[in-house]
């Protein structure tokens, strides 16, 4: 892969977790920054979006920081980076740092980074890019993901790169030969911020398991996190089929990139009558972000 000068990194902006995550941010900026790349991520301060960045810059690196105005992180933007792009909210975010990047990084995070992760992956099954995401499995966190994955039908494995430490990201990406399918020449990737977030009680049910489910499911668990809206959301869960993915979830919430009242926000069933119970009973879930999850500034 010749053209690897831009790097987006989608990563956790949780200022809880353990040293050794962020140390894996601390060390991929600081490397970013060194080989005069230019890195381009969500714009934060906060958790290992906050490192990351300023590792980076300290590092002689260029930053771009891309945020939506309209939404609460818009109050924790980074000082003094190389450039901040304003957007008007997430999927805008979500593009426009998908468009400037060579290739994809995803760090540990939580419900935003697998949603960024998997929208890569979902689009490179519909043909539209020939980019990598390489996922960084610090201490074996995304291996429940990646199991998902190698299960569902609608999965690329040539897309995805798996890097056990920041140091083996670079040569793996210049080791990748890139897909020679041709690419489609649509101007609108397929989301699904506005589905979900529309005005409606109606429950959002996940019931075959797919790459494309998971980045719905990842997507409508992300934005109820941030409290656009308040739809159940329930994962039918026959033939264990969403096993995988609900061990990340724990996974992730153990390791704080995910706060408790996170395991709230969906349910899980094998069986249609007992989940629908369960989803007749899910509750209001308010998260402060400030006190729950960011922490202190940088």
């Amino acid at each position: 892969m010749p053209n690897l000068n831009t790097l987006t990194v989608y990563l956790g902006s949780s200022g809880n977790a353990r040293p050794v995550f962020q140390d894996a941010a601390l060390r991929l900026g600081t490397m970013i920054g060194r080989s005069r790349r230019r890195l381009v991520y969500g714009g934060m301060d906060a958790g290992l979006m906050g490192l990351i960045a300023t590792h980076a810059l300290k590092a002689g690196g260029e930053v771009t920081g891309v945020i939506p105005q309209k939404l609460k992180d818009s109050e924790r933007i980074l000082q003094n980076l190389s450039e901040t792009v304003l957007v008007g909210d997430l999927w805008e975010r979500k593009r426009r740092m998908f468009d400037m990047a060579d290739a994809v990084i995803a760090l540990p995070g939580g419900f935003g980074t697998l949603d960024e992760a998997l929208e890569i992956l979902y689009w490179a099954h519909l043909g539209l890019h020939n980019k990598p995401l390489v996922l960084v499995n610090v201490e074996g966190y995304w291996t429940p993901i990646i199991e998902f994955l190698r299960k569902q039908k609608d999965f690329k494995p040539e897309f995805l790169i798996a890097a056990d430490a920041p140091e083996d990201i670079i040569p793996r990406l210049e080791a990748w030969d890139a897909p020679t399918a041709p690419v489609s020449p649509a101007k609108d990737f397929p989301h699904f911020e506005a589905e979900i977030s529309r005005a409606t009680d109606e429950p959002i049910i996940l019931a075959k398991s797919s790459v494309e489910t998971a980045y719905l499911g990842a997507c409508a668990l992300g934005l109820k996190q941030l409290g656009k809206h308040k739809r159940a959301i329930g994962f039918l869960n026959k033939g264990k089929q969403f096993d995988e993915l609900l061990r990340w979830i724990q996974k992730a919430a153990e390791e704080k990139f995910i706060t408790p009242k996170c395991l709230q926000l969906f349910s899980m069933a094998e069986d249609e009558k007992r989940l629908n119970e369960l989803l007749s009973a899910q509750l209001p879930v308010a998260i402060d972000l400030h006190a729950d999850k960011w922490g202190a500034r940088r």
